[in-house]
Parts: structure tokens; sequence; C-alpha cells
């Protein structure tokens, strides 16, 4: 376990607030060094377990503690593979993002990371997860969704469902892709989205790796969005290429966490903070008519990627 000055020397470095710094060091200095290094060597941490030792407001400090326990590891990533300096200090804003998220949840009192968003972070302090600008991206990602995107004799594109990969279709199911994610850190302009693309493309060319898609999963993809509010920057980063709705993937009380900040909250909760947003009052009216939001992918085919980029 690390000491609580590399802690702070750490936390400094990833730009989090000396306030929020300074809230850990109670429960930092309370921990047990073997605790700590029981779980900091896995990607996945057992939530009941963790939420079993400590309260709801420690288990988020714990989780702050584990990820910059990692920091030494992610400059030596970045270092090691030689990647950009300006990326390296875009993704270290990440964290400070859900320390933030995790106050508007706790009412300003807990500046620390929820357990669920764990994996995630991880990911990014291992290295696994990068940033580009406005946007991020895996490191390497195979297509999840069992389908594919074939040629129609106009030109156009149509998706089908496979249960395999085809080979005769211009991307499938297991195919190299580049995923990218959005985290919520400002506008989500198309002028920033088509610079994120163009700097991931330039990467992945200069590591050499080849990918036929660019590909997204997300609740934002949900053309109710663009239903909504049709001029909003969610409808157009929708038109950047094909959307096809996942199977099975209910996402309404993920939009009630990441629109409301009520974490593992409903519909029924979504009064408890206020809608002081053109967000909040459009996604609150919707849900108490009984709305639902589910899960969309999307797919920029590598040849509509060079187009879109000129």
């Amino acid at each position: 376990m690390i000491s609580w000055n590399k802690f702070v020397e750490y936390a400094s470095d990833l730009g989090i607030k000396q306030e929020y710094i300074a809230q850990n060091e109670s429960f930092f200095n309370s921990l047990s060094p073997d605790l700590v290094d029981k779980y900091i060597t896995m990607p996945e941490l057992p939530v009941e377990e963790v939420e079993s030792i400590f309260s709801s407001a420690d288990v988020r400090r714990f989780v702050l503690i584990l990820l910059i326990s990692l920091y030494p590891e992610m400059e030596r990533i970045y270092q090691d593979r030689n990647y950009s300096k300006i990326h390296f200090q875009e993704i270290k804003k990440d964290i400070s993002l859900w320390i933030e998220k995790s106050l508007a949840e706790t009412n300003g009192t807990v500046a620390g990371v929820d357990i669920d968003v764990y994996p995630w972070e991880r990911k990014i302090f291992t290295g696994e997860v990068l940033q580009f600008g406005r946007l991020q991206c895996n490191r390497r990602h195979k297509f999840e969704s069992k389908i594919a995107c074939f040629a129609n004799p106009d030109g156009s594109i149509r998706i089908e469902k496979v249960t395999e990969n085809r080979r005769d279709a211009l991307f499938s199911f297991n195919d190299e892709a580049i995923n990218i994610h959005i985290p919520a850190n400002g506008r989500l302009t198309r002028e920033g989205c088509i610079d994120s693309l163009r700097q991931m493309r330039d990467f992945f060319e200069s590591q050499k790796v080849d990918y036929k898609a660019v590909v997204c999963y997300s609740w934002i993809l949900d053309p109710t969005f663009a239903k909504l509010n049709p001029n909003g920057n969610l409808a157009k980063f929708q038109q950047l290429g094909h959307i096809y709705r996942m199977d099975g993937c209910d996402q309404t009380n993920e939009v009630v966490w990441r629109v409301f900040d009520i974490h593992r909250g409903t519909v029924a909760d979504i009064d408890k903070r206020p809608w002081d947003s053109s967000m909040r009052k459009s996604v609150g009216a919707y849900l108490k008519n009984g709305g639902e939001f589910c899960e969309y992918g999307l797919i920029i085919l590598k040849d509509e990627l060079v187009e879109l980029l000129k």
C-alpha cells in the first residue's frame, strides 16, 4: 500500500482538487495495507464483499484509493508504449469526472468513485482505454454485436443479424474495430467528434492496427434523444454512422443515473433531483409518460470514415 504522501502526490498529478484529496485522509489512514493489497490486483471488485466491509460512503473512498494507487503503473505503460504525452494528460482528467459525479450523487459529501465504475477506470489506469480529444477508445476491440453490414446494389448499407463472423460482409461480428466512448466532459459537438476520430485514425495507423469500422455502444445512441431534441448534439452524433438497436439492453435506469445523478435509481426517483437543465426536463417528461430507453450501437465503416474526415 502506498503512503499518504504518495497518494497526495499521485492525486495531485491527476489534477484532483486538493479539497477532495484532503477529504480522504482520515479514511486512508484507517485502512489495513493487507486489505488494499488484496483488492488492488483485481480487474473487477467483488461488489457485495466490498460493500459488506465498508459503509456506502467509504466504498467510494476505497475505490478512489485503489485507482490512485495504480497511477505509477499508468505512467510506466504510457512511457513503455511511447504514447503521446498529450494523450496522457487528456486521459488523466477522467477520474475527476467520476469524483464530481460522486459528489453530485451524495449531495457534495463524498469525493470518491462509485464501485460500479471501477472496472472502467481500471482500464484507463492500465492503458486499455485511451483518449483523443473529446472521445475515448479501446486500445484493441472485437465487434461484439452479432450483426453484419452488407452492401446493397444501390450502394446503401443493410444490417443483418448473424450467428458468426461473415467474411462476405463489409463488417461483421468479431471483426477488429475502433470502439469509441463518450466521457461526460463537456459538449459533444460534431466538430470535436470529427477531430477525435481523425486522431484515432492516425494513432491506429501509426500502431499498424487494422480495423474495419468505428463502433460505439451506448444509451446516448437511443433515437429517442434525437426526437426530444432534433437539433441537439446527440442527434448530430447519431448521424455520424449507422444506428442499430441492441437486443435486451434496457437502459432506462442507466439514463436515470447519468442524467439525474441517481445511482441505482429508477424512474420513481427522478423527482428527488431538480429538473434544472433542458436535458433533465425533456428526459424527465418522457420518462414520466412511460417512456423507456434502450442501448443502441453505431457503426461507421472504414471507407465511410475516410469520407467523413475529408
